[in-house]
């Protein structure tokens, strides 16, 4: 493999996982003609949840300005967005950066979201485009946005839109009355009548939280009853009484549901189990019974504890278990010297975008617990192989509490495609 393959390969990497590298190894390589990589970090998005990470437009868009091949790459982009049909993440990046071509003084990136919006009523073509156009023309985009959306209204009366998109837009522009505007086009157009009378009926408010002054028994318990997840593993859960937490236990410990015990692992992953852990720990050691996760749980629900038997449970799993993610917790309160050699190796085991995303949790939770020098390795090896920016943020800050991040990932914070991961670059470039 000759040096400019391998830069490439590199940069590509980089580009998938949303690292600075990508945009170091472009300025430092001014020779190297990098635009096919781009154009294809352009036109998907490569996250790994691409609805919590959202578009990646200014990650990418960095790249192509610094790129000799800047209006090849912008070309096949707004010829892609046109044509592309049902990538909806892709579809939502490449619809940002036509917004940014556009203020870029790319006039033709407005044509290019004009056509595409165009199609979103015919079939088969995922719907996108409408906040994009919204924001890139104005008024007349809002009028293209009512009529489009309109036509679906008008064909499909259950069908109902909401008023937070104008409401949004008319926050920003207090110099155009937009309803007003909206309803004097409507009298001219029966679909954008449809959308008028859709977002007057159905006008969008923040729903009122209801707010919750402690954390009871009786509030886990219903969680329990009524599976809300969310309540079962919240940090609030320290809010309760030992006594509440006591009941809970014993409750617990008569369960005969198995679905429900599972519930009750929620809580105790969250809030120390406050009897012997013998229990939970032979729930740990056998195999989930059927439709639950209650060994992932009872994992969770020891990484409280501190004993040679769940250590030894853990170095078992670890080695034998191809994907030992669900028993990563267990070292958190059990972790030694050394274990890093464990876990680097954990980590070397697949370059799967899916397996590095499972064991990252663990990995996190473990030297969140331990602070040690000896992280550097083992969280490296994931940060160089993991495409999830939220987690990368993570990887880094523990990195940097051990002050063991090397000064190549630091170079390349400045430029990562998570703001948060740039937000660390920013809080520590001075300490550096």
């Amino acid at each position: 493999m000759n040096d400019t393959t391998n830069i490439k390969r590199q940069f590509f990497d980089s580009l998938k996982r949303g690292t600075g590298e990508a945009y170091i190894l472009l300025k430092e390589n001014r020779n190297i003609d990098f635009s096919d990589l781009i154009i294809k970090g352009a036109i998907k998005n490569y996250s790994y949840d691409n609805q919590s990470e959202g578009s990646r437009a200014d990650y990418i868009y960095r790249l192509i300005k610094n790129s000799k091949q800047k209006d090849k790459i912008i070309k096949s982009v707004l010829t892609k967005l046109v044509s592309e049909k049902n990538d909806y993440y892709g579809l939502d990046q490449m619809c940002d950066l036509a917004v940014k071509f556009y203020k870029a003084g790319h006039l033709e990136a407005k044509t290019a979201l004009y056509n595409r919006f165009e199609k979103n009523s015919l079939e088969d073509y995922e719907f996108c485009g409408q906040d994009q156009l919204m924001e890139i023309d104005g008024i007349n985009g809002i009028l293209k946005v009512a009529e489009i959306v309109g036509k679906t209204l008008f064909e499909n009366p259950d069908d109902y839109e909401e008023s937070w998109r104008i409401d949004y837009f008319q926050k920003r522009h207090k110099s155009i009355d937009i309803y007003a505007e909206l309803k004097k086009a409507s009298n001219k157009s029966e679909y954008i009548k449809a959308y008028y009378d859709s977002i007057i009926k159905n006008k969008w408010t923040l729903p009122r939280r209801r707010k919750i002054k402690r954390f009871t028994y009786e509030l886990i318990k219903e969680s329990i009853e009524n599976k809300r997840y969310g309540f079962l593993s919240s940090k609030r859960n320290n809010e309760l009484t030992e006594n509440e937490v006591e009941k809970l236990a014993n409750e617990f410990l008569a369960e005969k549901d198995n679905i429900k015990k599972e519930r009750y692992l929620r809580f105790f992953s969250s809030r120390k189990f406050p009897f012997d852990y013998k229990p939970i720990f032979l729930i740990a050691s056998g195999k989930n019974p059927k439709k639950t996760r209650m060994v992932e749980y009872a994992v969770e629900s020891l990484k409280h504890f501190s004993a040679k038997e769940i250590r030894q449970l853990a170095l078992e799993k670890l080695n034998t278990e191809k994907n030992p993610c669900d028993y990563l917790d267990l070292l958190v309160s059990n972790y030694q010297k050394g274990d890093y050699k464990l876990l680097t190796e954990i980590a070397s085991r697949s370059d799967d975008y899916e397996f590095i995303h499972s064991i990252v949790f663990g990995f996190i939770d473990i030297y969140e617990a331990n602070a040690t020098k000896e992280c550097k390795e083992p969280l490296e090896t994931i940060y160089n192989k993991m495409n999830c920016g939220l987690h990368r943020k993570d990887i880094v800050k523990i990195l940097l509490d051990n002050k063991v991040l090397s000064d190549k990932i630091f170079a390349e914070l400045e430029f990562d495609s998570d703001d948060s991961v740039r937000k660390l670059y920013r809080q520590n470039k001075n300490s550096r």
